[in-house]
């Protein structure tokens, strides 16, 4: 049923009175009076249908939706007149024409204002059926079922409404059920439908009204839909907040998403909507087979400012309540404005995954947004750099991307242009080249005494300070283990004045562009290499610390390992072999021996082995073999493992015992004749296993070395200076071993008499003495030389005096 005041302004004319207030005082009526009585009223179609209303004041009709529609035509006509004795009473009689099927419904009678006494009533109600045999149903859903929405445990109502009171009607459901109405929770009312009270998951599905009316039967089709009220989402397409020019059209789609079971409703509150500045279009998309989505898109053609502010699109479906806002601003004409968000100069480190250079922008409508580094396209110099509104990314930040960097914001169709430069520092932590590119896996070994020259070479923004550390190593000299050096230790700030480690003789420092890049070399120069240790050079700034550890190990050991043997032994003697190696570097030594067996080399051990003795820089390991034979021959090898790499290194020392051979003579001595005062030289080179010794016989007594008679190496030759009488005999040699001896003479003449060694006695006497006659005469000279300087030096100063 609609109330005429839905109707519009003419309906509501024609069923209207004029509106008066209150009703008559003394009046008998308790409300309006029909002219039909009862609660409902049975015609048929095609009759005319007359319904009078009475009553104390102005008085409006509430009529079937179909009625109303009858107004624009001559089928319904509404008159109005005073009545009552003495006229003051309104009537109004309503004339339906030809009435149909269609008409039934509630016809109501209803005053314009509250009547002042409450026992009456305001308003008089009747249904009227208007039977069509032809038609019992009043709506008829035969090849479409009308939707009906229901919930569970709720009542919902079939409406299958009929044309008389009297029709019998059957409820089905699809297939086989039939529901019979039971009073309670299934009634029959002819005037609304069957009413299920407390509906369950049972009735949902395809439910048909049937009756059959003079041997015909008829069918209307409802279908049951659980009715959900749930709102999956509700969102506004256009992104918060949304910036127009002033004149230009505002469109504003607001989106609700919803089970299939769910309907809603969609209502908007804006600024505007007293004035109905807006136009509103709804529609629903059901082409998910999965969801329902409902759109309220809302329009204003031209905005001006009083358009703007916030826009809430509301959505109810049941209880449910969602909403969804965006504000709106207005803007008179184009502009930009762009500032710095703190300062223009802005700090990042090398390595950053990704940094944002970004500035304050206001404008509208968006720009074009440049951005430009030093002066050119940033995006055209790397492909690391990316813009992203009014930010400019850069990706896996280098020192490289320092700089200048201007964001340009135009908008060309209002010719308004805006730009602001701010610089980039990008900040690098030290670096130290020799710790990267070094690949030695243990350190280096100094020699001894030696001088070195230890460099660092830093680079790092900005400029980092270099300072140098001294670890000393904690020197265990027990036998138990080895020494081994770490930075952990006490450390000592080094300058060209420190007294702790080694001598220092200077550290300095120099600067130069290689790459491009801005570097430092530091270079500590060691003056004397005495004692082992960590050097460790240290750059920092603000960025970060780096250190690099120089392992600073003295070794007196040729490359670190040394193997030495004393001397090739033969039979009989003691092998004696020594291993030497840099305690820093090497430990776990001992020696073995090597031996083929059908074609793989087997390692023996030793027994027996001493005791590695510990000294400064160097660890010993000896090996004495005592009374070799010529089964210790072999390879000997000293094993040793480097405490850095874990591998075993191996330095080998071929022995081969020699066997013993008596000794022979190379050549026999040989009678020469040698003048007086000359020199003579007698060789007795002999061979033999061991090495023999050579003793030397003058008729038959030992020679001993003295002056005037030198042995040689292995007194293998006898050197005789200045050679004189007594000199001449007979010399033979004999050379001797384990084995034996051998022996070889010869007899020595001298030639010449000792008158001539007189007469070089006499002429080196008189020498002498000439010589010292002229020394004595010379000192003489030079005493006279002096008095005579210092008399005339007594006459200039008393002649000087006197003129004074």
């Amino acid at each position: 049923m609609v109330s005429c005041w839905d109707t519009g302004a003419l309906l509501c004319a024609l069923l209207g009175g004029l509106l008066l207030t209150g009703c008559s005082s003394g009046s008998k009526l308790k409300g309006p009076e029909l002219s039909l009585k009862g609660t409902q009223h049975v015609m048929q179609a095609g009759q005319t249908l007359y319904l009078k209303c009475r009553g104390e004041g102005a008085h409006s009709w509430s009529l079937p939706a179909t009625v109303n529609k009858e107004s624009q035509s001559r089928r319904l006509s509404i008159t109005k007149s005073a009545c009552g004795r003495s006229g003051k009473q309104f009537c109004s009689t309503l004339t339906l024409n030809a009435a149909q099927a269609n008409h039934t419904g509630f016809y109501s009678c209803k005053y314009l204002s509250t009547p002042a006494s409450k026992k009456k009533k305001a308003e008089s109600t009747i249904y009227i059926f208007i039977n069509d045999t032809g038609r019992p149903f009043l709506e008829m859903h035969s090849e479409i079922p009308e939707i009906v929405n229901m919930t569970e445990g709720k009542e919902v109502v079939i409406p299958c409404r009929v044309t008389s009171p009297n029709i019998t009607v059957t409820l089905k459901k699809f297939p086989f059920d039939t529901l019979i109405p039971d009073g309670k929770r299934i009634t029959w009312d002819s005037r609304k439908g069957f009413i299920i009270s407390n509906a369950t998951y049972k009735e949902i599905g395809l439910l048909t009204c049937e009756t059959t009316v003079n041997g015909h039967e008829y069918k209307t089709n409802y279908l049951t839909l659980r009715q959900t009220n749930t709102i999956t989402d509700v969102q506004i397409s256009t992104p918060s907040p949304v910036r127009l020019l002033r004149g230009h059209a505002l469109t504003l789609n607001c989106t609700a998403t919803t089970p299939l079971n769910t309907r809603v409703q969609m209502t908007w509150s804006y600024p505007g909507e007293i004035n109905k500045r807006a136009s509103i279009r709804q529609r629903i998309d059901r082409r998910n087979s999965r969801n329902n989505v409902f759109y309220s898109i809302l329009l204003i053609d031209k905005v001006q400012n009083k358009d703007k502010g916030l826009y809430i699109c509301h959505v109810k479906s049941g209880p449910s309540l969602k909403s969804v806002n965006t504000s709106v601003h207005i803007y008179d004409k184009a502009f930009i404005t762009v500032k710095p968000r703190q300062q223009q100069v802005f700090e990042t480190v090398a390595g950053t995954r990704s940094y944002r250079l970004s500035v304050k922008v206001k404008a509208f409508p968006s720009p074009e947004v440049v951005w430009l580094k030093d002066g050119l396209p940033a995006t055209e110099k790397s492909a690391r750099y990316l813009v992203r509104g009014y930010s400019l990314i850069i990706k896996d930040v280098t020192a490289e991307d320092a700089g200048d960097y201007t964001i340009l914001l135009g908008l060309k169709q209002s010719n308004v242009l805006k730009n602001l430069t701010a610089t980039l520092i990008v900040n690098v932590k030290p670096q130290i080249y020799e710790k990267a590119v070094s690949s030695f896996p243990y350190p280096t070994l100094y020699p001894l005494g030696s001088r070195q020259i230890l460099t660092c070479t830093i680079y790092g923004i900005p400029q980092p300070t270099i300072t140098w550390f001294w670890h000393p190593c904690n020197h265990n000299h027990s036998k138990a283990r080895y020494d081994f050096c770490s930075n952990n230790e006490e450390s000592f700030i080094l300058d060209p004045d420190s007294t702790v480690g080694n001598r220092i003789e200077s550290i300095t420092q120099r600067t130069a562009v290689l790459e491009g890049k801005n570097k430092t070399a530091s270079t500590l120069a060691v003056a004397d290499s005495r004692i082992s240790g960590i050097y460790s050079c240290m750059a920092a700034n603000k960025v970060g610390t780096v250190e690099r550890n120089i392992n600073f190990y003295i070794t007196d050991v040729p490359n670190g390992f040394h193997v030495n043997l004393e001397k090739m032994p033969t039979e009989g003697e003691d092998l004696k072999l020594s291993c030497t190696v840099n305690k820093f570097l090497y430990r776990d030594i001992t020696w073995i021996l090597l031996r083929t067996v059908n074609n793989r080399t087997m390692q023996h051990s030793i027994r027996k082995q001493k005791t590695a003795v510990t000294k400064e820089h160097s660890v010993t390991l000896h090996l004495v073999i005592k009374n070799v034979s010529l089964e210790d021959s072999g390879t000997y090898a000293c094993r040793a493992r480097n405490m850095y790499t874990g591998e075993e290194i191996l330095q080998k020392k071929e022995v081969t015992i020699r066997d013993q051979e008596a000794p022979y003579l190379l050549r026999n001595l040989s009678d020469h004749t040698v003048a007086i005062s000359s020199s003579t030289t007698l060789d007795c080179h002999a061979n033999g296993v061991p090495e023999p010794q050579i003793t030397w016989f003058k008729n038959n007594h030992k020679i001993q070395q003295e002056p005037g008679i030198i042995l040689g190496p292995g007194s293998s030759t006898l050197f005789i200076e200045r050679v004189t009488e007594e000199d001449e005999g007979v010399y033979h040699c004999k050379a001797t071993n384990q084995k034996g001896s051998v022996e070889s003479s010869a007899y020595l003449t001298v030639q010449g008499t000792s008158d001539k060694s007189n007469l070089e006695l006499i002429t080196l006497t008189c020498t002498c003495v000439a010589a010292t006659l002229f020394w004595l005469l010379l000192t003489l000279f030079i005493r006279k030389l002096k008095r005579a300087v210092l008399a005339l030096r007594g006459l200039f100063h008393l002649i000087f005096t006197a003129t004074l």
